[in-house]
Order: structure tokens, then C-alpha cells, then sequence
């Protein structure tokens, strides 16, 4: 199998079958000499829970999504470019939006905004391989549109000159990348421990075993 079909099977799987699938993945390529596409499997991070439903959701419901960013993409237009009706435009994303959180369940909405507002993100969303949430990158009034309950645009008040929060975003960016990290870490961490509590099972019940036998011995 192409180890492009061998990822994305992997990241179609639920998160508790993907280890177990990605080391036998890798497992067959290492005997099968192709070791550098098995260094590549292995090196897959398992994905959350909230990625893994984003990634049903697109296998599933992928013409739903693609409509969804298509409307949103309708809204930047009308509220960026002036073309088009910018409430209606709202009013239709976010009815798009909520068949799509029906449809995926309520840990998808997080990476499905971030992909409405990103086209890098809609990419990776698409791709159906996300390994964790996606991060909202360009949040503003796109995002406030399209939420349950916003008001039309021409009901808001008129926009107030924003502060330059670039400092501030960019040490969010950085503090989201650390938490990221030790959250993988933690997750690694623990699958490790796992492993670590069935090996000292299974020594445990090997060393029963045999002074079990040496018992025997010693009693002929």
C-alpha cells in the first residue's frame, strides 16, 4: 500500500485503535525494506478526540464542509470587499455552519471556524489528517458573524480603531505552541507508562510462573 493511503486510513481510524494500527504500519514497511517511509509512520502523532471527529467529519460529510467554507468565504467577500449582501451572507454561513456541527458534534466547531477564516487551515481541515484542533488565525468579525444569535452587520456599532496587539498575539501563538508540546509530551508520556504497566504485568506473571515450576522441581 501506498504509504499515503497507509496515512490517511490511520487518521480515519478512532484515536484508541491509531497506535496499535501505526506501529504494525510501520512495523511491515521496516521488514518490507522501506524504512524511510516507515520512520515517517511511525513519527505520526496520534490525533484527539476533537481532531479525530473533524477528520469523520470530512470523510463523511465532506460536501457539507466544502459548502460551509464556500458560504464563508461568500461572507470575507461581502464584508471585505463589499460585494454582495453581508447579512445574508452571515445568515447563510451559519446555518451551513450548524448542519455541520450536527453533523460532527460540538468538538468540531473550533477547527471548522478556523479553517472559515484561514485558507491554510481549510487545506489542512480538508486533508482530514489533523493531529490536534486547528487554531483560530485570523479571527474578527467573520468569526462573530457566523456565531448562534449574531446580530446583522448593519445592527452593529461602527468598528473602533483596534490597538496594535501584535506583541500580544505572537506571545499567544508562542504560548499555544508550548501547550501543544506538552500536551503531546503528556500524551506520550502516558502511553509510555501504559506500555511500561502491561510489561511489568506480564514480568509478574512470568516470574509466578516459573517459581511455580521451580517449586515443582524442588519437591521431586
Amino acid at each position: 500500500m501506498d504509504v499515503e493511503e497507509i496515512i490517511d486510513t490511520l487518521y480515519g481510524l478512532p484515536p484508541a485503535e491509531f497506535t496499535r494500527a501505526r506501529n504494525e504500519a510501520a512495523a511491515e514497511l521496516r521488514k518490507a525494506g522501506r524504512r524511510v517511509e516507515a520512520d515517517r509512520i511511525k513519527e505520526l502523532r496520534k490525533p484527539t478526540a476533537a481532531a479525530a471527529a473533524v477528520n469523520r467529519l470530512v470523510r463523511d460529510r465532506r460536501p457539507d464542509v466544502e459548502e460551509y467554507l464556500r458560504l464563508a468565504a461568500a461572507v470575507r467577500d461581502a464584508q471585505l470587499a463589499g460585494k454582495g449582501d453581508p447579512a445574508a451572507a452571515a445568515r447563510r454561513a451559519r446555518e451551513s455552519l450548524e448542519r455541520v456541527i450536527r453533523a460532527g458534534g460540538e468538538a468540531v466547531r473550533q477547527s471548522v471556524l478556523a479553517a472559515a477564516v484561514d485558507e491554510d487551515a481549510a487545506k489542512e481541515l480538508l486533508g482530514g489528517r489533523l493531529d490536534r484542533e486547528l487554531e483560530p488565525r485570523g479571527v474578527g468579525t467573520l468569526l462573530a458573524h457566523m456565531q448562534p444569535g449574531a446580530a446583522p452587520a448593519s445592527k452593529r456599532r461602527p468598528a473602533e480603531r483596534r490597538p496594535d496587539d501584535r506583541a500580544a498575539r505572537a506571545n499567544l501563538r508562542e504560548a499555544t505552541a508550548a501547550l501543544t508540546k506538552a500536551r503531546t509530551a503528556e500524551a506520550d508520556a502516558q502511553e509510555r507508562l501504559a506500555t511500561a504497566r502491561r510489561d511489568v504485568i506480564r514480568a509478574t506473571a512470568a516470574v509466578e510462573r516459573a517459581q511455580l515450576e521451580l517449586d515443582r522441581v524442588q519437591r521431586r
